[in-house]
């Protein structure tokens, strides 16, 4: 009962920062576009803002600890692929992370509520599964993007994983490197299971749980190298990491 009530007050945070979120930002985001190609921009830096301050009131967030703190936001436009144990972990990078657009299934992220504003203002774009046409349209925004110079955030797994064995990578995130040649930056992130799991969205604990952040070195392609090729490199690259852990 108590974990039931800690999540409902967790989520009803979370639900009230991104409403001021958005009341504070999206006049931002409007005025923008009279200046900038990037309106995003804009608006993620100060929804940027709400979400560390969430995680400042989130009774079950421990410490959180960014390892090689350098490597975010040093190799601009690039591709972030991440380890993804929790469904916190893309707020999670957008405290860290600047310019970026990134996938989603997440239904909250179709809410009527929200006016499509994930999409068009913080850059997340609401992929459902199995749906091909959607993938095909929303990896095509991400290649505008990276065109335009900014980032992309992917979790490769295509789902949460508290497990040391990185499931199969999905090749999206590759062929996008490959096509804009440029460098993927991959992401350990370890804890985030402890506090909410997959299937759940109920907390896992009463007690606050620490988390730590990885930025790996970037590797980039290599000339005439195949996506399956690269993927196969970055996994490899990713799960020695894990393993020395």
């Amino acid at each position: 009962m108590k974990k039931k009530l800690i999540s409902t007050y967790v989520y009803g945070l979370f639900i009230f920062l991104m409403l001021l979120a958005l009341l504070s930002a999206y006049p931002v985001f409007l005025l923008a576009h009279l200046w900038s190609k990037r309106p995003r921009v804009y608006f993620q830096k100060i929804v940027q803002q709400y979400f560390r301050l969430f995680y400042k009131l989130m009774p079950l967030m421990g410490k959180i600890t960014v390892i090689n703190r350098e490597n975010a936001n040093a190799f601009h436009p690039c591709v972030y692929v991440s380890t993804h144990q929790s469904s916190i972990d893309y707020t999670l990078l957008a405290t860290i992370i600047d310019d970026y657009v990134t996938p989603s299934n997440h239904f909250i992220s179709d809410y009527f509520l929200f006016m499509k504003v994930p999409r068009n203002a913080l850059g997340v774009y609401y992929i459902p599964k199995g749906k091909l046409s959607e993938v095909d349209a929303g990896y095509k925004s991400f290649n505008d993007a990276l065109v335009l110079g900014s980032s992309v955030i992917i979790f490769p797994e295509g789902t949460r994983n508290t497990q040391q064995e990185l499931r199969a990578f999905k090749g999206g995130a590759f062929r996008l490197a490959i096509l804009q040649k440029v460098p993927v930056v991959p992401i350990i992130i370890n804890g985030t299971g402890s506090i909410v799991s997959k299937g759940s969205n109920v907390s896992k604990t009463l007690d606050k749980k620490d988390v730590t952040i990885t930025f790996l070195e970037p590797i980039f392609p290599q000339e005439d190298e195949c996506f399956t090729a690269f993927r196969k490199r970055v996994k490899q690259q990713m799960q020695q990491y894990i393993d020395k852990q």
